[in-house]
C-alpha cells in the first residue's frame, strides 16, 4: 500500500477546518463517558451532572402563547425578527434595567438562543489574519467561548475566579502587554458555575480598559434572573448607563431558556453596540 494518501483522501482532509483540533471534548461527552461503567446506588437520589436543564414547568402563559400563534410554523421568520418582537425586547429592558428604551431597530437582534450568538460574535470581531489576538474568558467558564476563540483564529486567554472577591473573575491580575492583543472579553454575570455578580466598580475598570483597548465586552446575562438577594443583579447596559457612557464595543446576550423554563424555544437576543450589531448580521 502506498504512503502516500489518495486524492480522494487529500481533498476531504483540505476541507476540514484544521482549528478543529483545537477544541476540547464536551464536558458532558466527558461525564458520560465517566459514569459508563457505574452502577448508582439505589438508595441515594440521581442527582444529574449532565446539561443544566430547568427542573420546573414552562409557565402555562407561555405555552398558551405558542398555541395561539401556530400560523406562524408556515413562515420563514425574518433574520431581525419581527418588529413587535424587538420592540417586546426594549421595553422589558428598559423596565428591568431602568435604562433608556434601546432602539428596537438598531441596538436589538432577536437570535436563537445565546450560543449560537456568542460563536457569532467572535466570528465577527476577531481577526483571523491577526495571528496574535487574544479572546478573554473567566475560568470556569461555557465551554462556547474557548470554542468560538479557537475556530476565529484566537487564542484563549483564561481569567481565574478569585475566592477573596466571592468567585469572580480578578481582571486586574491580567499583565499589561496583555490587554493590546485582546479582541474580546467574555463575561457572565451572574456567573456559572460562580453565581459571582459584577459590581459597577468592576464594570467601570472593564470600560476604561475597553475604551484604551479597543476590545469588545460580551456580557453573557442569561442567568439574569436567577438570584437569592433582594436586588436584582447588575446588567452591562445598565452599567454603562449609570457610568454615563453609550454602549461602544458592548454586546449583552440574554436568553429565555433558563430564567423562563423554555430550552426549546431557542429564543434569546443580543443588545448594544449598533454597529456591530449591523456587522453581526453577517456573521455565520
Amino acid at each position: 500500500m502506498s504512503a502516500y494518501p489518495t486524492l480522494a483522501t487529500r481533498r476531504r482532509e483540505s476541507i476540514v477546518n484544521p482549528l478543529l483540533d483545537k477544541l476540547q471534548p464536551y464536558p458532558f461527552e466527558k461525564l458520560k463517558n465517566l459514569f459508563s461503567d457505574v452502577t448508582p446506588n439505589p438508595d441515594y437520589r440521581h442527582i444529574s451532572l449532565g446539561i443544566g436543564e430547568p427542573k420546573h414547568p414552562t409557565p402555562a402563559f407561555i405555552q398558551q402563547a405558542l398555541i395561539d400563534n401556530l400560523a406562524g410554523l408556515a413562515s420563514y421568520p425574518a433574520t431581525l425578527g419581527s418588529d413587535a418582537l424587538r420592540g417586546a425586547i426594549a421595553d422589558w429592558l428598559q423596565k428591568r434595567y431602568d435604562i433608556p428604551r434601546p432602539d428596537p431597530a438598531t441596538e436589538i437582534l432577536p437570535v436563537n438562543g445565546s450560543r449560537e450568538a456568542l460563536f457569532s460574535l467572535t466570528q465577527t470581531v476577531v481577526d483571523p489574519s491577526q495571528k496574535d489576538a487574544l479572546v478573554i474568558c473567566p475560568n470556569p467558564f461555557y465551554q462556547i467561548y474557548e470554542g468560538s476563540a479557537y475556530l476565529s483564529g484566537a487564542q484563549p486567554y483564561f481569567v481565574n475566579s478569585d475566592p477573596a472577591r466571592n468567585f469572580a473573575p480578578d481582571f486586574s491580575q491580567v499583565p499589561d502587554d496583555i490587554w493590546p492583543r485582546v479582541k474580546l472579553l467574555f463575561l457572565c454575570s451572574p456567573g456559572n458555575p460562580t453565581g459571582a455578580v459584577l459590581s459597577l466598580d468592576d464594570w467601570k475598570k472593564l470600560f476604561e480598559l475597553s475604551d484604551r483597548y479597543g476590545f469588545v465586552i460580551a456580557s453573557d446575562e442569561c442567568y439574569s434572573e436567577i438570584y437569592f438577594k433582594e436586588e436584582a443583579p447588575l446588567g452591562g447596559l445598565e452599567a454603562a448607563h449609570k457610568l454615563g457612557r453609550g454602549y461602544d464595543r458592548l454586546i449583552a446576550f440574554s436568553s429565555l431558556s433558563k430564567r423562563s423554563n423554555v430550552p426549546g424555544m431557542r429564543s434569546g437576543f443580543v443588545a448594544g453596540d449598533a454597529a456591530i450589531l449591523k456587522k453581526f448580521l453577517l456573521a455565520p
